[in-house]
């Protein structure tokens, strides 16, 4: 199992707030996630969350999903990168696909069970 370090959801508050002060553009935030995985190429947890950044932005897909199979290359057992996939393949209305990667994801990581289900739609 596997979940984001403090510093990791830390940051991603603070990206949060300083999107919606309008503190960060577009351009640079993703200068941002590019250098880190830049700076950091064996770290899976950034290539994850440069992965959730591109998914989040206009639709960016492929690039999201590059950065998520990286970070599966890196850990292969890492349940949110599996998550994140599987969201990333729902946006691209391939259910089937992502239906595995959920799968992988809850079993990797039980504490995403909850988040799964809200996503495939059975979120008692």
């Amino acid at each position: 199992m596997r979940a984001l370090s403090p510093t990791a959801c830390l940051y991603c508050a603070l990206v949060l707030i300083l999107f919606t002060s309008g503190c960060m553009t577009h351009i640079k935030t993703r200068e941002y996630y590019d250098n880190r995985v830049a700076a950091e190429p064996g770290n899976a947890e950034a290539w994850c969350i440069r992965g959730m950044y591109y998914n989040n932005h206009h639709n960016q897909y492929a690039e999201a999903m590059e950065s998520c199979n990286k970070a599966l290359e890196l850990d292969p057992e890492y349940g949110l990168a599996w998550y994140l996939k599987g969201v990333i393949l729902t946006n691209m209305n391939m259910t089937d696909e992502a239906a595995l990667c959920f799968e992988n994801a809850t079993r990797y990581d039980p504490e995403l069970k909850k988040e799964v289900s809200f996503i495939i739609g059975d979120a008692g």
